[in-house]
């Protein structure tokens, strides 16, 4: 590392004294005017990267960048070199200029024949990677491999994809959803927001805005600056820019960071595809001709870090290749579709209607025995309050014990629904997020954070029978130390909250459940989804379950207050008698 340093400090001396006087006292020390034209401007560049991009050998970099000045004050040298050679040459003879033109004009055909075929080795290059990535399971690895490849050949630091989506408040977003880099991205399941006023000096400051530059349609102008028209005489129709290089990511304050801010260019464009893979695509008159959705994606490169911009010829592949991938993209979804309807009309769903009768009757039969356990009341006699409640804790203690031992027993079952590829209803994926939260996940696990929904992206996998397996399993070991507890103390406050504290559901968790599944009707998810059904049956008696243990562990907690009150009032009454 050392050497490379010396080698570009001697070099770089030896090509400033061929241009700049050197002044030198009898003890042969540089003169600081001389160290100031020819090492400063040069210098204080290199210490300024220094500072911008910290890179692990100083001494190094600081060789190196030294190094590729004097590269570029040579390669200066020769080009001013050889503009005067062919000024000089003006005034050679016909005959020597005609010789120059026919070397001029060979180099210049070898030079376009050179370039066709550097063109068609890139076209054989994606062709041959758009073929692979139609042999990809999902789109996330469709997604993923293209994102590699691309950074590879862009010599970039990161590539990504966003989707345009709509936030809670009714805001577009773009949601960054791959990159080349997952798992170790910073930028994947980040997003922005559109600038609601370009104005907004806080939108600026926040670093908002150059996403959306891709959205903004631009007017096409003619060669005299004015409005492009088409060959009838009628305006071209304004269309988005065909992309977006910011090439000092830097310089630009509108550029929102999400790791350290470093030196580099941002490469940006925008496309528009038919989406398949939506909650809506089913067409139940005609499934060969499903209900596509005209969707937004954000393709984005970065070379942060490298501290330089997009060449010409980077910017043309990358256009060319996220316009192909598009292609590629609606084709694969198109597949996917076609395959996943199949699947769930010939197979999935014939068995998990049936499983769904099944497990009804499971239920029917247990509930009929809580009810020969628990008989009601005869006429004209009625239960204390205590009893009630005690009747209400040991009815919602084995109703949860049943239906999470019924749960575990059907996982293999369960888990087809994680196979699925088109995204459920939003009425299922809250009945399924409702459920896996109060098996202890959280919410940032569950929810798309752009849109604040359930996404099928991050639900699916926990569907998954290794997934859900731990997680049933998890819950029913809970139950078990429930019970020791109960057994335990089941009485006292303090007795009570350790029993609810052992139950994975947390109260966060209880509330959100309540209030979702209360504004779904039990038979719509018995249409839209069985495996659905049976986390909606569960998931009603976790909730009873915590709610019961909270009220009881609160009604104990005031009888000990009011006894603990009571006691100290007579203690003072003795006193004071």
């Amino acid at each position: 590392m050392l050497s490379t340093q010396w080698e570009g400090t001697r070099r770089f001396n030896l090509s400033m004294r061929s241009h700049f006087p050197i002044f030198m006292a009898n003890n042969f020390e540089l003169d600081h005017a001389y160290l100031r034209q020819a090492v400063g401007g040069p210098l204080t560049e290199a210490m300024a990267h220094l500072a911008m991009l910290q890179p692990e050998d100083p001494v190094d970099f600081l060789g190196n960048y030294l190094l590729k000045h004097v590269a570029n004050v040579e390669e200066q040298q020769q080009l001013q070199a050889r503009k005067e050679e062919r000024q000089r040459s003006g005034l050679s003879t016909p005959l020597a200029n005609a010789r120059q033109q026919l070397s001029g004009a060979i180099d210049e055909t070898t030079d376009q024949q050179l370039h066709q075929l550097d063109w068609e080795k890139l076209l054989e290059e994606e062709t041959q990677v758009h073929a692979q990535l139609h042999t990809q399971p999902s789109v996330a690895l469709v997604f993923q491999r293209f994102l590699e490849w691309m950074c590879s050949a862009l010599n970039a630091e990161e590539a990504y994809i966003g989707r345009k989506c709509v936030d809670p408040q009714g805001n577009s977003v773009v949601h960054f959803v791959a990159s080349s880099k997952h798992p170790e991205s910073a930028v994947v399941d980040k997003f922005v927001a559109q600038p609601t006023d370009e104005g907004d000096e806080e939108g600026v400051r926040r670093g908002i805005g150059v996403t959306f530059d891709v959205f903004k349609e631009i007017s096409p102008l003619g060669e005299d600056g004015g409005p492009a028209f088409e060959a009838e005489g009628n305006p071209l129709p304004a269309a988005p820019p065909k992309f977006v290089h910011v090439e000092n990511v830097l310089r630009e304050p509108r550029v929102k960071f999400f790791g350290v801010p470093k030196l580099g260019a941002l490469l940006t464009r925008a496309g528009q595809y038919k989406s398949y893979l939506h909650a809506d695509v089913f067409n139940e008159s005609n499934s060969e001709e499903p209900n596509v959705l005209e969707q937004w994606i954000v393709f984005s490169v970065d070379t942060m870090g490298q501290a330089r911009a997009f060449t010409r010829k980077e910017i043309d592949r990358f256009r060319h290749a996220t316009e192909l991938f598009l292609t590629t993209l609606e084709e694969k979804e198109r597949a996917l579709y076609m395959k996943d309807h199949e699947q769930r009309v010939s197979s999935d769903e014939p068995l998990l209607r049936e499983f769904l009768v099944a497990f009804a009757a499971q239920v029917a039969v247990q509930e009929e025995n809580l009810a020969a356990q628990f008989p009601a009341p005869a006429e004209g006699e009625e239960l204390s309050e205590v009893a009630q409640q005690q009747r209400a804790t040991k009815e919602a203690e084995l109703r949860l014990s049943f239906l999470t031992i019924l749960l575990v027993s059907h996982i293999p079952t369960l888990s087809i629904a994680s196979t699925r590829v088109v995204p459920f209803k939003p009425l299922v994926l809250s009945t399924f997020a409702a459920g896996l939260e109060l098996l202890g996940y959280a919410r940032r696990e569950l929810y798309n954070p752009a849109t604040g929904l359930p996404s099928w992206d991050k639900i699916s996998p926990l569907l998954g029978e290794a997934m859900l397996t731990a997680c049933l399993n998890a819950f029913e070991s809970s139950l078990t130390s429930m019970s020791t507890l109960v057994e335990a103390d089941s009485t006292s406050a303090r007795g009570l909250r350790s029993i609810r504290n052992a139950l994975p559901a947390t109260p966060a968790a209880v509330s959100k459940a309540k209030q979702t599944l209360a504004d779904i009707v039990k038979a719509d998810v018995d249409s839209a989804s069985p495996v659905a059904s049976c986390f909606y049956v569960w998931a009603l008696a976790v909730v009873a379950r915590a709610e019961n243990l909270t009220a009881m562990a609160e009604q104990a907690q005031q009888l000990e207050d009011e006894a603990t009150a009571a006691a100290a009032e007579a203690a003072a009454a003795a006193e004071d008698a």
